[in-house]
């Protein structure tokens, strides 16, 4: 609820931007495009982002020795085989660019705060020139105060969705590990009893 609110807040304060804002309300627009993302960089924290890779790396594993096995004559699948493999495929999915989604997002995150700080600094102290040596004025605040407010939006889409998805990739990890552990205890056994018969060395 806190972070739909901040949200909302911010869509306001953007399109009070849009509109033309004074000084003061663009700070004010400002400061809650900051606590915004003091609220994602929160709602990320508290992921376990050591258990999403943990999970993600063993079925990752897991694929690539099924794809393995499967490449073996003496593996058999069969239909039902199908389900749990479907399985494996969709919680893989979910989770395989957690590390980089998560990484890209941090980063993102303190950019924006770098910038929402920089902007809320130049309100504050009346400066005339930025460090590029461009001239600020209202309509420099506004327009940058506008490109870091949309910015700020449409990162919180991404949160959302990552989140999304990593709840996901956890819950079919849960519901269907057993299954997929199971699947490769079979398969491995094939595999080592097509071998014996065939008199190969393992």
């Amino acid at each position: 609820m806190k972070n739909t609110l901040h949200i909302i807040m911010l869509a306001v304060g953007l399109m009070g931007l849009l509109s033309g804002c004074s000084p003061d309300k663009t700070k004010v627009s400002l400061q809650t495009a900051f606590d915004e993302l003091q609220e994602m960089n929160g709602r990320l924290s508290d992921v376990p982002l050591d258990s999403i890779n943990a999970v993600r790396n063993r079925l990752l594993e897991a694929k690539q020795e099924l794809i393995w096995l499967g490449a073996d004559s003496n593996v058999v699948f069969v239909k039902l085989d199908a389900v749990v493999i479907e399985e494996l495929s969709k919680a893989n999915r979910y989770l395989k660019d957690s590390p980089n989604r998560f990484a890209g997002i941090f980063q993102e995150i303190e950019r924006c705060k770098i910038q929402v700080v920089g902007l809320i600094d130049v309100i504050e102290s009346d400066a005339e020139m930025d460090a590029l040596g461009d001239s600020i004025d209202d309509l420099y605040i506004t327009r940058n105060a506008e490109i870091e407010c949309e910015a700020i939006l449409k990162l919180n889409d991404v949160v959302t969705e990552t989140l999304r998805l990593a709840r996901l990739g956890l819950e079919t990890d849960s519901s269907s590990w057993t299954s997929i552990d199971s699947l490769l205890q079979v398969k491995r056994g094939q595999w080592a009893r097509g071998v014996a018969e065939n008199g190969e060395s393992i």
